[in-house]
């Protein structure tokens, strides 16, 4: 490991060792934090919980039956999984997320978000709400925030010409500021200029979204940000925070 990271973890270990902690939220962002439950523990039968929002058994890895484009042009992916995200108002949505993708599938990715970006390392997928009536797909780059070979860490969901950017958070309250180019602590949802959502996938986790939005893009966000709670590192490296 990077002698830095090591620093930078030795750093927040002590940082945290007194209280639990905190990411550096958009203070435009209007919402309440949601704790999360099920993230830690057994995989199987696994069930994430935060607020309002729930999913139903996390599945890894998908049958071939999926006749979805993106599902079928990546089954070649080393990460798979799926669940259905349950939001308000009786709103819920099928969501197919992947990782790991062959080398020959780079390519395919690039293409199919019609993005010119050199990276190798991505996270994405596919969101259908109401039985297929409406779609979404998010992809997110470099979602690490290896700052040693691609440091930006960003991406977006999409529907049409509706459009949420997903950002990188890198700051904890009380940490030093050169620490915060070191590590991602989760991620913030924008649409336009606006923060409507931000996930924090250290420890348990913590989600905020915000109450305004409608039920369909409350449970879209819900559904990225449980993907990027359930996801594990492409390094394998572990880089959660010590409780």
């Amino acid at each position: 490991m990077h002698f830095k990271i090591v620093i930078s973890l030795l750093a927040l270990t002590g940082l945290v060792a007194c209280h639990t902690p905190e990411l550096v939220l958009d203070p435009s962002l209007t919402a309440s934090a949601m704790p999360v439950k099920g993230r830690n523990g057994l995989q199987i039968g696994q069930v994430i919980r935060y607020g309002d929002y729930t999913t139903d058994k996390v599945r890894r890895g998908w049958t071939k039956g999926y006749d979805i484009p993106f599902i079928l042009r990546f089954q070649g992916a080393k990460e798979k999984l799926s669940f259905t995200q349950f939001g308000p108002e009786n709103t819920q949505a099928a969501v197919s997320c992947i990782s790991k993708f062959k080398s020959t599938e780079i390519e395919l990715v690039r293409d199919f978000f019609g993005i010119p970006l050199e990276y190798q390392n991505y996270f994405a997928g596919n969101i259908s709400v109401g039985q297929g009536r409406s779609n979404w797909d998010f992809i997110l780059h470099n979602p690490n925030g290896d700052f040693l070979r691609e440091k930006s860490s960003a991406g977006f969901i999409r529907n049409g010409e509706q459009r949420i950017d997903i950002e990188a958070i890198r700051g904890l309250k009380g940490q030093p500021d050169w620490m915060k180019e070191l590590t991602v602590y989760g991620h913030e949802f924008r649409i336009g200029t606006a923060v409507v959502g931000a996930v924090s996938t250290i420890n348990k986790g913590t989600v905020w979204i915000d109450e305004r939005l409608n039920a369909e893009t409350r449970t879209v966000i819900a559904a990225v940000a449980t993907g990027l709670l359930l996801r594990r590192d492409m390094e394998d490296v572990d880089m959660q925070v010590p409780q």
